[in-house]
Parts: C-alpha cells; structure tokens; sequence
C-alpha cells in the first residue's frame, strides 16, 4: 500500500525534525520537509502531496505567497495553517464558512501527536471528497488583515467569477469585480464558494475607505456561517421588535425588507407582551422603545435580564447619546442604543436604516454570558466619596471606544474606593458627551469622578475621564502627578489612548496597568505594549462580551500574554492587580 505523502513547510529545523520522526512512527505517511525559500515549490512540482502543514509565519518563507500558489494550483490538496503568533482571530478563523481546503488553523508550540490526529482526519476528507477545493473568501480576509498585508487581491473561482481586494497594512479599502464595487461587492464575493487568490501590487489610485470599518465589522461577523459550495444555507438572525406604535413597528420592519440574512420572528406593542412572548420566540435580539403602556422599555429590560438575557438595542425617540435614559439602559444590560428614523434636522433616513441594520449585525455577535446587568448600589447622598492629595502607588490607564459606554458602566461603579491608585479614563466620544456621563457615574461609583483638566494634580482614589478628541498626558513632577490636557492635533487618527498609556507607563513603570475595552481600529495597542515592556500589568476585555471586538484584537496581538477579563469581572481584576496582597504586579 502506498503511503500518504505529507508536506511540512517550516523554517525551525528542531521542530521539523521532531514533526517528521512523530509523523513516521505511524508507518502510513512518507515524510518530505521544505525548510528554505522554493523548497515548498519544488515539492509540489516532484511529488503528489497528500497534505501540507505551513507554518504562515515562518522566517524565511513567505506563508501567505505559498498559500496563493497552492490556491492556484493545487486547490484541492489539504492544509495545516500553523502559526506562531497568539491570534485572537484564530478561532474567528476556524469559525469561518467555507469547509475549504483549510481543514486546520492551529497555534504552535501544538501537541505533536495532536497533529498526527489532524492529518489522518484529513486524509479522510480526501477520501470522502468532504471540502470544496480553494480558501473561503472571509477566511481569507481575516488572514490578510491578521499579516497586514498591503496590495491588490485578485479571488477566482471557475473560469469566469473573478474579483479583487485592496489592502493597506491590513485594513480592507476597496473590492470589486465587474458588476459592482465598494461594499455591495464585498457583500456578494462573500457569499461566493472557496476561491483560488493572488497577490499584486497596489496601484496608487485605489479606492481608500470605500468600504467603512463599521461595514467590515458587521458583514464579517454576520457571514460566519455563511452558505458555502457545499450547500450549507446561513443561520439568520431572529429579530423581535417590542414598540407600542403599529406604524413605527412596520416601519421598522421595512428597515430589514433587503437584509436576507434577518428575519423578524415576532412584534409586540407593550412589555408585558414581550415578555410572555420570548420564550416562544427565542431571537436572537430585540429591538425595544422605552415609552410603551401596560409596561415601559426599562422594566421590560429588568425582567428580560433576569428571566432571559438576550441582546436588546434600545430603539427609542429618547434613547440618544448623552441622556439619562440611554446611560439606565446600558447598565440594566442593554448591548446598545439608536434613535428611531426621523427626517428632523435634514436628518439622512436610509443612513439611518443603514445604521440600526448594522447594530443589530453587532448585537447578535455579543455572546448572551455578557447580556446581563450587575447590580451597583446607588450612593447614598449623605456617603463622602473618598479622595486626597496623597500621591498614589499606582496608575490605571483605561481606553474604550464604540461599546465603551455599557462596559465602564459594568466597571467603574464597582470600583472601591480606599485603595492607593488612580484611574485615568480615555473615552472616544465628543467631549459634551463625556460631561454628560460623568454626571450620570456620579450617582453611582464610590470612588470620585472628575472630568480631567490641564494642569490639575493626579489625586488617590480618584477616577478622571478624558474624550478621545484630548490628549490626557501623565507628568511626573519631583513626587506629584500631574495631568496635561490638550485637544489631540490629529483626533480622527484615534491616538488618545496610546498617548495616555505611554506617559503611564514612563511616569509610573511597573506600578501601571493598562486596560483596553470595546472599541474599533488600534488606538491603545501600541500603549499596551509599552505598560508590559516597563514591567506593568495589562487587562484586555473578553471579546464576546465587546459589542465591537476590533480594539482588543489588535491590542491582543501585539500583547499575547494579556489576559481576557469579561467585562463584569474587570473591576475586581483590578482590585487584585493594586492589592497589597499580590503587590501590585500579579
């Protein structure tokens, strides 16, 4: 019987050896090894391979080239991805649609034998013909994005689908294909079956932000599970629309008429007819106005969290950023918010449509062990908040972004006051809106919360909040701390958080922790690195429970040693972090 030809592409010697003399005590598989640059190619020219492990990091090969070759001319031969760096995309891609020719994307260092078992599953899948030959196009984009690739991807499948991607260290810009372009393209060559890809050089005329990361985040997260060649049709989402207005509810509705992958499985006019109606319903999520009769929105938030959590927008006339309302919603377990559609104030409808599809795209991705409220007791009026001049022992530099409203309010009210630290908050929304939800927090958190101001002493026990638009920088000055605030010269390029956590990090060293919470793009990435270079501590929200997971991604790359917290359980991550029972570092 002839015996499985196995191709391992590696550039670490030691572990291409170890690999290889595992793989042959099976006595079915006939080993070959490329360890240098077109190695890998010649194997494939001389020999039939069965399958083939890469290692897409490797030194000296180029993992991702190799790859586009093998989607071109050897489709339908099995892969190993392996990858030496700590991914948080990696179980997204494994998650990804497509039963493609990736059977396997694996972290090493892996158990030897593991990868033994994976071999003979796919030599199965050969036998049985169980995959679509090619790489599934979203499991794709999130390789590109994870190497920061830049250039033009050209996908085909058959003889005449062709279409293209551009990238620019990783961040989709443009795709298109000759029937449409931007992001009705990207929607359609989602929804095509594993592809054959090839890279070329960017032409300096692309497309720069035809596709929003907004779009990205939403039609990647939905297309999970999305119908591949093979038949598989996709998971839609199950809406609910809870709103006493027949009118605003069929208007609602007509919001979702084009979105093929929602489907609205039930309407209710008060609360308490939500209520009795979610068990039978199951959705996935609920859209819910506050002003209803029998029962209002925020009672039917209370009794949803206890009795079944499910991801809830608030879709309101008064559910606007900055009002009271908006903030109650959040911390009863509200994923997030939207105002209804209104053409007041020349207001664009359909951007509006746009807008609450998207949310709910983004809610249904928040997994239900995050969807809950955590009880903050209400200060008593007559409770002196504790705070001093005495300098502190220890900084806490938090950065959220989009999602950052509900996770701080899961944060910062449980927070204790009487410990010898204080925490400096970058919130990336305008700053009006930043006075308005230190008002609110006021209410709620026992330690003090201030809005942070130029030259102004950091005191103990003190919580100080700052927008994205600010730079919010620590100076050292003999024994003191001081705050420096200015307005951010280039606040569109999201760098806020990395400026407060870098001069964190060079006034306080290893007495530092950095926390990055729900959030788009990387502000605070590069922040993080430095708080763990020093020697300080790190946090990374969990991100199933982020509503927008991008920031922690990013952060979670460059520090792979960060550990995830669930959002509940952060301030208590922080009280062990600054206690004098772990020293500080833990």
């Amino acid at each position: 019987m002839a015996k499985s030809k196995i191709l391992i592409v590696d550039s670490n010697p030691v572990f291409v050896n170890l690999l290889s003399e595992e793989l042959e005590l099976y006595g079915q598989f006939e080993v070959l090894t490329a360890t240098r640059e077109n190695e890998e190619i010649a194997a494939l020219k001389d020999h039939h391979i069965d399958i083939v492990l890469v290692d897409i990091d490797a030194e000296n090969i180029e993992g991702l080239h190799f790859l586009s070759f093998m989607s071109t001319t050897h489709p339908r031969t099995p892969c190993i991805v392996m990858t030496r760096k700590d991914h948080s995309e990696t179980a997204t891609i494994n998650s990804c649609a497509g039963n493609d020719s990736i059977f396997c994307y694996t972290k090493k260092p892996t158990r030897l034998i593991e990868l033994g078992g994976e071999i003979i599953e796919g030599l199965y899948r050969i036998d049985e013909n169980d995959y679509s030959p090619g790489i599934a196009v979203n499991r794709l984009l999130h390789l590109l994005a994870i190497h920061k690739k830049t250039g033009r991807i050209q996908i085909k499948f058959g003889s005449k689908k062709h279409g293209f991607f551009d990238f620019h260290h990783g961040i989709l810009q443009d795709a298109f294909y000759p029937e449409r372009e931007g992001e009705e393209a990207l929607t359609e060559m989602l929804s095509w079956p594993p592809v054959s890809f090839q890279f070329e050089t960017l032409p300096p005329d692309y497309q720069k932000n035809r596709i929003s990361p907004e779009f990205l985040n939403t039609i990647q997260g939905s297309s999970k599970g999305a119908s591949s060649a093979t038949g598989n049709k996709q998971k839609k989402i199950k809406l609910f629309i809870v709103d006493d207005s027949k009118m605003m509810r069929k208007v609602i509705a007509n919001v979702f008429k084009d979105d093929d992958s929602i489907e609205i499985v039930g309407e209710a006019d008060n609360g308490k007819a939500a209520l009795e109606l979610l068990p039978q319903l199951c959705p996935d999520v609920v859209t819910l106005d506050v002003q209803m009769p029998v029962m209002d929105g925020i009672t039917t938030l209370k009794h949803m969290m206890i009795q079944a959590p499910t991801p809830t927008i608030m879709l309101s006339a008064y559910t606007r950023e900055g009002a009271v309302i908006t903030y109650d919603a959040l911390r009863f377990g509200a994923v997030d918010f939207v105002a209804k559609p209104s053409n007041v104030d020349g207001l664009d409808l359909k951007e509006q449509a746009r807008e609450i599809v998207r949310k709910v795209h983004l809610a249904a991705a928040v997994e239900l062990e995050a969807v809950k409220y955590i009880r903050a007791a209400k200060r008593k009026d007559d409770a002196k908040q504790q705070s001093g001049s005495d300098t502190c022992d220890t900084l806490v530099a938090i950065g959220a972004a989009e999602g950052g409203y509900g996770t701080l309010l899961k944060i910062l009210p449980h927070l204790r006051p009487g410990l010898s630290t204080a925490y400096l908050v970058i919130l990336h929304v305008s700053p009006q809106h930043v006075d308005s939800f230190i008002d609110y927090l006021g209410t709620y958190c026992a330690v003090p919360v201030k809005r942070a101001q130029n030259h102004a002493p950091i005191e103990n026990g003190v919580c100080y909040l700052a927008s994205g638009e600010e730079y919010l920088i620590v100076q050292k000055k003999e024994n003191n701390l001081l705050q420096h605030l200015s307005p951010a010269p280039f606040a569109s390029r999201r760098g806020a958080i990395d400026m407060l956590m870098f001069s964190a990090a060079e006034a306080m060293k290893d007495n530092t922790i950095g926390v990055i919470l729900s959030g788009m793009g990387s502000d605070g990435e590069e922040g993080l690195e430095e708080i763990i270079r020093v020697g300080g501590s790190a946090i990374l929200q969990d991100s199933a429970s982020c509503l927008y997971k991008e920031m922690v991604q990013n952060a979670s790359q460059c520090c792979p040693a960060a550990p995830t917290v669930p959002d509940g359980e952060i301030a208590e991550r922080i009280h062990r972090m600054i206690s004098t029972e772990y020293n500080v570092v833990m």
